[in-house]
């Protein structure tokens, strides 16, 4: 499935109108360029659900088990379509494998080394995302990182995440993901492939063409 990773009203409208996103992912990143905080998730969630979004992601943050689990929870008090999004670190960890035992949906989130899938998986996570792009800038492989999580960790579902062009997005598929999540930048990206534009335009210049009225002759 494809996902938009953004929380900005405008960008997100027209793609979501086309309806071949299953739903929103955020983090305080991307809550932070759209010029809001977490204390304005209820009502991107409310926006959101009245736009016909059914699923959609918002990360806890904190420091300590304390800390992340009060956070966590506002998340969880926000209703059953909003996956709760956990950083791969030890207290957030400890905090999945809560959730998830309660049964709350967790996706653990900046992966950047396969081993963290182990972790992951053992917490209960259902989700998990790579960070492909970021993974790639510092010097590592993003595409290897997620077919090494598909062949270790079976068992989590792999959303791609930091996907930087129409290439990785599809290399990523190939690799393993089960999931996909892009910026608005990307996601109209792959609507804009320049030989397929060339290749519509031909066509209806044809179709123009063919149906011109006949000239009267004199």
């Amino acid at each position: 499935m494809l996902y938009i990773d953004s929380a900005d009203r405008d960008q997100l409208a027209p793609l979501l109108a086309t309806g071949l996103f299953a739903g929103v992912t955020t983090n305080p990143t991307i809550l932070a360029r759209a010029g809001l905080t977490a204390d304005d998730l209820p009502e991107l969630a409310a926006w959101l659900r009245a736009g016909g979004v059914t699923r959609f992601y918002a990360q806890a943050t904190g420091t300590t088990v304390e800390e992340l689990r009060a956070t966590a929870q506002r998340i969880a008090d926000l209703g059953d379509d909003v996956v709760i999004k956990l950083v791969a670190t030890e207290p957030a960890l400890a905090v999945a494998r809560e959730l998830t035992d309660a049964g709350r949906e967790v996706l653990v989130t900046a992966v950047y080394h396969p081993a963290q899938a182990l972790l992951a998986a053992a917490a209960g996570a259902q989700e998990i995302a790579p960070y492909v792009g970021r993974t790639s800038e510092n010097g590592r492989d993003g595409i290897a990182l997620v077919a090494a999580i598909a062949r270790s960790a079976p068992s989590v579902r792999i959303l791609a995440a930091s996907l930087r062009s129409s290439d990785q997005v599809a290399a990523v598929a190939a690799a393993g993901a089960h999931d996909l999540t892009l910026a608005p930048a990307i996601a109209r990206a792959l609507f804009e492939d320049e030989l397929t534009l060339a290749a519509s335009a031909e066509f209806e210049a044809l179709v123009a063409a063919s149906t011109r009225t006949p000239a009267v002759p004199l």
